[in-house]
């Protein structure tokens, strides 16, 4: 007796299949030195990243009120009830049942020489209880389905965080860029006060003789085209109020402003980070190895079915012809005993799962490589973004600074009759290029910075 309960705790503990162990896989950034001991730009919380008052409210509205980040919310939920699930298969299952079971009898009278068919009804009604029903774990079935339960309830939390850190950054890149069009707003404005100044002053001299109809007409374009331009950037400024709205679970509305967009600066102060810390940091690389830790369990439970199967079973009741006979003159009944079930010939089907399980983890093991790779290569872009965007945001200066210069001195020579208005046109209208270039490299460089931020594995609050 000691024997057999001590092989049937041994096969109690057996577990087939595989167990986990996480694949070698390259890491490396370029266009950045890993530093171990120094805190990441990935550990930190969205709310130190972002300083801006607004988009911190914006974002926090957007994490409480998104409708993307609710759904992911529900999957983990009903993740964590399938779990629970499965896991319900370790313990006995206990029940009650009351059942009424008629029957017709036909059978053959003999009455004299003649014989007379009849039949007649009889009624059986039965309570009882299922003492036990318990299915013995030997080749470690049920807990190999437990872990492919947990591994995709886990794998399903870490898609929750994906879709939070791509909330917070879309809301983040969004506002930024909101801000740059009402920066190229107040250039395209300010630029059309200054062109319609010059129209009224060339239309003078033209009418007191002292200028071309030409150069009135080319005055007239470049009012125009900057008229052209500010309706363009209202429209675009509009569309981005309706993209924040709409991230923040909101009806189409008007956009609080925050900060200018010349005092915005990069958030990029600190560095990236050791690359082996991005497989533990990042949601998507963590969700892979989580999908790779499902499947890897799924071979252990295929290959659980393709061997015998023994539970216990338990159960007691009554039985009487009449439901007032249950609790008068009752037949009592009960049963108990172990069940085997055995495998024989399945078509080969049984086979087929365990192979389509190890094949599922091969899929699975490469999708993690490829997260992995994926997730490198994204920090590389965003590294080597971040370290050249600054230096195009300050050529794109240095830009604005000449041709604001070279403006001034060519309306002089204008002024004296040396330059021609062709050359005061050309000036304007490069002058106004190059200012929205500036903007448009300065928003460049801060979308690196929130792009180096999300692929390095931040944008979700850690518990």
């Amino acid at each position: 007796m000691l024997m057999l309960s001590f092989g049937v705790a041994v096969l109690a503990g057996c577990r087939l299949g595989p167990d986990y162990d996480r694949p070698g896989v390259p890491v490396g950034f370029r266009f950045g030195k890993g530093e171990s001991g120094v805190l990441s730009l990935g550990d930190l919380d969205w709310r130190s990243v972002f300083t801006d008052p607004v988009l911190r409210d914006l974002i926090g509205a957007a994490l409480e009120a998104s409708p993307d980040l609710a759904e992911a919310a529900a999957r983990v939920l009903r993740a964590q009830a399938n779990v629970t699930v499965v896991r319900s298969q370790f313990y006995p299952s206990f029940g009650a049942g009351l059942s009424l079971d008629r029957r017709r009898v036909d059978q053959d009278l003999q009455i004299g020489p003649l014989t007379v068919p009849d039949a007649f009804d009889s009624d059986q009604f039965t309570a009882g209880l299922t003492l036990m029903q318990y299915e013995v774990d030997f080749w470690g079935r049920i807990r190999r389905a437990t872990e492919v339960a947990r591994a995709q309830m886990v794998a399903t939390e870490e898609g929750r965080r994906l879709v939070e850190s791509g909330l917070v950054a879309a809301v983040a890149t969004a506002y930024f860029t909101l801000r740059e069009q009402d920066h190229e707003l107040e250039i395209a404005e300010r630029t059309l006060k200054s062109r319609r100044d010059s129209l009224e002053l060339i239309t003078v001299r033209q009418q007191g003789g002292q200028g071309a109809l030409t150069d009135v007409r080319q005055a007239e374009v470049l009012v125009a085209e900057a008229e052209a331009a500010i309706k363009a950037i209202e429209r675009q400024v509009a569309k981005l109020e309706h993209e924040i709205s709409y991230l923040c679970g909101r009806v189409p509305a008007e956009v609080r402003r925050g900060r200018p967009f010349v005092e915005l600066s990069s958030m990029v102060t600190a560095p990236a980070g050791l690359p082996s810390d991005l497989l533990n940091r990042r949601p998507d690389i963590r969700r892979a190895e989580q999908n790779l830790v499902a499947a890897t369990a799924a071979v252990g439970e295929a290959e659980a079915r393709r061997y015998p199967a023994f539970a216990l079973t338990a159960g007691a009741g009554l039985r009487s012809d009449e439901f007032s006979g249950l609790l008068s003159d009752p037949v009592k009944f009960w049963q108990v005993g172990p069940a085997l079930t055995v495998p024989v010939f399945t078509g080969g089907r049984l086979r087929a799962g365990v192979a389509g399980a190890k094949a599922g983890r091969d899929e699975a093991e490469a999708a993690y490589r490829r997260t992995v790779l994926q997730g490198m290569r994204e920090v590389s872009d965003a590294l080597v973004a971040v370290e050249k965007n600054a230096g195009l945001r300050e050529a794109q200066g240095k830009v604005v600074a000449a041709r604001t210069a070279a403006a001034g001195l060519i309306r002089d020579r204008w002024d004296n009759g040396v330059a021609s208005y062709l050359e005061v046109l050309y000036n304007d209208q490069e002058l106004f290029q190059a200012e929205l270039n500036h903007a448009r490299a300065r928003l460049e460089e801060l979308t690196a910075g929130i792009s180096l931020y999300r692929a390095l594995g931040g944008g979700w609050g850690r518990e």
